[in-house]
């Protein structure tokens, strides 16, 4: 009775703590909205309009691309005809919205999956082309649940390219790939690394006011105590600097307005609550 007890109020002083952002140095908070509880697993964010974002929800939801306003409030849904395996990624250009349903924790999957959607057929079951990747070197076999490099969240829309980000359980170390918008079945290697982040990378975009990528994600400490933090990488994908995400917690999705500001959404674990948060940069 005494360890529950003890137990309950180290949780009720995390959550507290979990709840108390402020602005620092490295950023400014513009403003915090608590999404629907429609969106508490939100793990992909695309903001190619100003005021509004589009969002998915992760594995074992229903296949929906939702719009939200600028407070997180859900404005229009988007059904997509392709099974939620595992989305984890929400990006896209003038034409299509492209969903990485590249989640894959216990490491066994033998490809992973990215789903373009028209974007001009987006009121019902839209036109859905889909990708398979092969990851190079990836020995299905030998992958142990949260032990290996094979397992991403973050898929960005670069000109003519997707660009997808590694969350790499076993080495720490970012991989990113390149990938081809239209080729239907792909294998790849990674094209540039970056090490000595953090934590596992769970959400990115391009900043294209400043010709860099903007990505979050977190560490892990006692308790289950997650620390989040945001990267910044220039165009060249070297590490220009990183700063902790003070007062948050499970941070997934993250894009940059056309107006430069950086929104992120936050999923709802025991420590946080499912919110959207756009900050300003000052880096």
């Amino acid at each position: 009775m005494v360890l529950r007890v003890v137990l309950l109020i180290t949780i009720n002083f995390l959550i507290a703590c979990s709840s108390s952002a402020t602005s620092t140095d490295d950023y400014i908070v513009v403003a915090e909205s608590d999404l629907p509880d429609e969106l508490k697993e939100t793990s992909g964010l695309y903001c190619p309009e100003v005021g509004s974002a589009y969002t998915v929800n992760d594995s074992g939801n229903k296949p929906i691309i939702y719009k939200i306003d600028h407070a997180g409030r859900i404005i229009g849904k988007t059904i997509v005809a392709s099974k939620n395996t595992d989305w984890e990624a929400l990006t896209g250009d003038s034409e299509h919205f492209y969903i990485g349903d590249v989640g894959n924790n216990n490491g066994k999957r033998k490809f992973v999956q990215i789903h373009g959607v028209d974007k001009q057929n987006g009121k019902t079951e839209g036109n859905v082309s889909t990708m398979s990747l092969f990851y190079s070197n990836n020995d299905v076999k030998n992958n142990e649940y949260l032990n290996h490099d094979f397992d991403a969240e973050t898929l960005i829309s670069v000109d003519d390219s997707l660009f997808l980000f590694s969350k790499s359980w076993k080495t720490g170390t970012l991989f990113i790939y390149q990938v081809n918008k239209t080729q239907a079945e792909q294998f790849v290697e990674h094209i540039s690394e970056v090490k000595g982040l953090p934590g596992i990378i769970t959400g990115g975009d391009f900043d294209r006011k400043n010709s860099r990528f903007i990505l979050v994600g977190y560490g892990a400490q006692l308790l289950g105590r997650i620390t989040p933090f945001i990267v910044i990488l220039n165009r060249d994908f070297t590490l220009q600097t990183s700063f902790e995400l003070s007062g948050y917690g499970q941070v997934e999705g993250v894009c940059v307005s056309s107006n430069g500001e950086v929104w992120f959404t936050q999923e709802s674990s025991l420590l946080s609550k499912h919110k959207l948060v756009k900050l300003k940069v000052t880096k």
